[in-house]
């Protein structure tokens, strides 16, 4: 067995952590602050623009070197380059996980089965920022010729907790002329109640599946035609004009009443619970502009980048899983509170509870 394939616990580290805990698990950490009356200033991490403080856990330098090397005997370095190479980590399904690259910039390249999809990642979100652009600014008229107003983003998982996430999270950058409405639930009062007062005429709906054969998907957009046909006078042409997708399957797009020219794909090495950044993200490019979507992928990017580079004691993302794999391997802890006191915050646990 090769050191990588070992399990954690087989790990030289590993029997060095427990012996560890024995001698923490009762200790508080009044004490540990007490023995070390630095560890809070020294127990930190400042990076692109995040500020982690991590003294307040039960851990010492001891065990954060330990926790380390069990990442360095795990080979956690050669999997994160793995991933950035684009090789096929997700062995369940044999596929890239490429996430990366949906914020890689406009020179990167990250190679997937002989192609750069890079350009095919700008490509989307260029023909994204042109549409966005027409909504905003009234170009694009329904099908009576009035401007749209309302923008209800169908879908579910992945395909609505991350814009619903993103969209409250920045929508003091959000066009307050109009309305965003996001549904999920095939309880019919979801949809009801997200178009109770809505005109018909100023609705866009965004159908995100990519599949386009997602059930619950599905359900709530024959709901939304039948809606929009009811209070347009049933010429099936308005769809055109009310409904895009986010999809791959252009031929069940097309079915449905959606122009395929306004059909924004996304790939399969695009994880659903990842896929915010990618066409999924269409509701949220419209409330807040392409230029400050962009401003956000770059973000991502940046922290792609020290997740990349960091060594593993400064590396934000690393040191977090660190700390829950001490939690909840040796303490025992089933759950972590995720507490947003940032109100525009309030969508982000839900977010991260499916990651």
């Amino acid at each position: 067995m090769d050191s990588t394939t070992k399990s954690l616990t087989e790990r030289g580290a590993w029997n060095a952590l427990i012996a560890h805990h024995q001698k923490i698990r009762d200790l508080h950490l009044r004490q540990l602050f007490a023995d070390d009356p630095t560890r809070g200033e020294r127990m930190t991490v400042d990076a692109v623009g995040l500020f982690l403080d991590y003294s307040k856990n039960r851990v010492t330098d001891e065990i954060l070197k330990l926790l380390v090397q069990l990442a360095d005997e795990s080979g956690l370095r050669a999997r994160i380059d793995a991933m950035f190479r684009a090789e096929k980590i997700n062995i369940t399904e044999n596929r890239a996980v490429l996430h990366v690259a949906l914020r890689a910039p406009k020179g990167a390249s990250i190679v997937v089965d002989g192609a750069n999809v890079v350009p095919q990642v700008h490509a989307v979100l260029d023909k994204m920022a042109d549409f966005s652009n027409r909504m905003r600014s009234g170009a694009w008229k329904g099908y009576t010729g009035k401007r749209i107003r309302n923008v209800i983003n169908i879908g579910i998982g992945g395909s609505d907790l991350g814009p619903v996430m993103a969209y409250e999270a920045l929508k003091h950058d959000s066009d307050r002329s109009m309305t965003f409405r996001f549904v999920s639930n095939v309880d019919g009062t979801d949809f009801a109640e997200a178009v109770w007062d809505l005109d018909p005429a100023e609705t866009l709906f965004i159908i995100s599946s990519k599949t386009f054969t997602t059930l619950e998907t599905m359900t709530n957009a024959r709901t939304a035609r039948d809606w929009l046909l009811a209070g347009l006078g049933g010429d099936e042409r308005a769809v055109a004009k009310h409904f895009v997708a986010v999809s791959t399957n252009g031929s069940e797009v097309a079915k449905f009443g959606i122009d395929t020219a306004n059909m924004f794909e996304f790939w399969d090495w695009v994880g659903g619970r990842y896929s915010m950044d990618s066409a999924i993200g269409l509701s949220t490019m419209i409330a807040i502009g392409p230029d400050n979507f962009r401003a956000m992928l770059d973000g991502f990017h940046q922290m792609d980048e020290h997740f990349r580079t960091a060594p593993f004691e400064r590396n934000l993302p690393v040191l977090m899983g660190l700390l829950a794999v001490w939690y909840n391997d040796f303490f025992g802890a089933a759950t972590v509170a995720v507490l947003p006191y940032e109100q525009y915050l309030k969508r982000f646990p839900a977010y991260l509870q499916q990651l």
